[in-house]
């Protein structure tokens, strides 16, 4: 059946999700509406996670980069971003902005150091 071009288009369901910039300790984030199937981790997801890996979820929730990580952390940059790595695939995601929406509602992360 071909739809006709006349006839009203019919009601879609509507989700109303913020989208827009948002700047945190200088950085610029590019907000776009989350696909409808996205929700926080399963607790089982984000218990995959390392004692390590939680805490580099943490610094990266308080905005810190790799550099500032690994200071703080007293690792070298190529360990934060092997951690972020595997922290990526064990959540499936594949940004930080994800990661962190991934684990805020899902589990009490350590605070950062």
């Amino acid at each position: 059946m071909v739809p006709d071009p006349g006839a009203p288009a019919a009601p879609q369901e509507q989700n109303h999700v913020l989208a827009g910039e948002l700047i945190l300790n200088g950085q610029r984030y590019h907000l776009v509406p989350a696909e409808p199937s996205m929700s926080p981790a399963p607790a089982s997801d984000v218990r995959l996670l390392t004692s390590r890996e939680l805490q580099v979820v943490s610094c990266v929730c308080a905005g810190w980069g790799n550099k500032l990580i690994a200071t703080k952390l007293n690792i070298s940059t190529w360990t934060v971003a092997a951690h972020l790595r595997r922290i990526f695939v064990k959540l499936g995601v594949d940004t930080r902005a994800a990661m962190v929406s991934r684990c805020l509602g899902a589990v009490s992360l350590p605070p950062t150091p």
